[in-house]
């Protein structure tokens, strides 16, 4: 059988290019000074220069400046103040950004509480692992004054908000500022979910609170797999008790 061959690819078709997309100026100026700004080259409270100078200095336009300062704005690396003495400042970005971003994602996407959960699932435990041994006594004392008032109040909003607050202090207690934040968005996203629809009577809310205090005693004595097991188990029985098991993978999510 003869095979047929074509021709050579000639010399100009090896060297042809696709077309090349090039990233903004004001796209390449923001990612520059964020990434100053990560290091710690320029720490939080400095102030930019004048945008006229930050033109002088980079060649760019006023617009592809302007644009590049409020785009970190939004992403919490500058605050822009107005007035005279104001300008850009410098700032650190924080779990609460990360928080927010988060909330907006989850809410623009419409992902499924079910999502939402399994996600709650693999990260919380963690957390708690954590907080067993990086926790303060600032914080030990919020568990327990959280754990207080979930125990004394006889309104449901008091309770729900009360064991928010309790799930973001194991959070914090972690000493991870990124799985601080996105239990700080997962917490509220759950709790606007659920908070007003779910069953919450006398019976969850005081098998709510003894996991709870099992859980903080763990964080107390500092056993951290002890913690994460506690957590792992509370937060399964509470996705089994808004109906919502069966649409998660617990795979190994028992284990110490």
């Amino acid at each position: 059988m003869t095979k047929v061959v074509g021709p050579p690819p000639s010399a100009t078709d090896r060297t042809t290019l696709g077309l090349l997309h090039v990233p903004k100026a004001s796209d390449v100026l923001a990612e520059d000074l964020a990434a100053r700004i990560s290091s710690g080259e320029l720490a939080e409270g400095d102030l930019l220069p004048p945008e006229r100078s930050l033109v002088a200095q980079t060649g760019l336009s006023r617009t592809s400046v302007r644009e590049a300062l409020r785009v970190l704005e939004v992403r919490g690396f500058l605050e822009i103040r107005a007035g005279r003495g104001g300008g850009a400042v410098v700032r650190r970005p924080t779990g609460h950004l990360l928080a927010d971003s988060v909330r907006l994602v989850v809410r623009g996407s419409q992902v499924s509480l079910a999502a939402l959960l399994q996600t709650r699932a693999t990260v919380e435990p963690p957390c708690a692992g954590l907080a067993a041994l990086r926790r303060t006594p600032a914080g030990l004392r919020q568990l327990e004054e959280s754990n207080r008032l979930m125990s004394a109040t006889s309104e449901v909003s008091g309770f729900l908000r009360a064991n928010v607050d309790w799930h973001m202090t194991v959070a914090r207690e972690s000493g991870n500022e990124l799985l601080s934040g996105l239990m700080e968005a997962l917490a509220e996203l759950i709790y606007d979910s659920t908070g007003v629809v779910g069953q919450v009577d006398a019976r969850v809310r005081t098998e709510t609170c003894r996991a709870h205090q099992a859980i903080t005693a763990a964080v107390r004595s500092g056993d951290r797999a002890l913690a994460r097991h506690r957590m792992a188990r509370h937060v399964e029985a509470y996705v089994a008790g808004i109906g919502d098991g069966a649409l998660l993978d617990w795979t190994g999510s028992d284990a110490p």
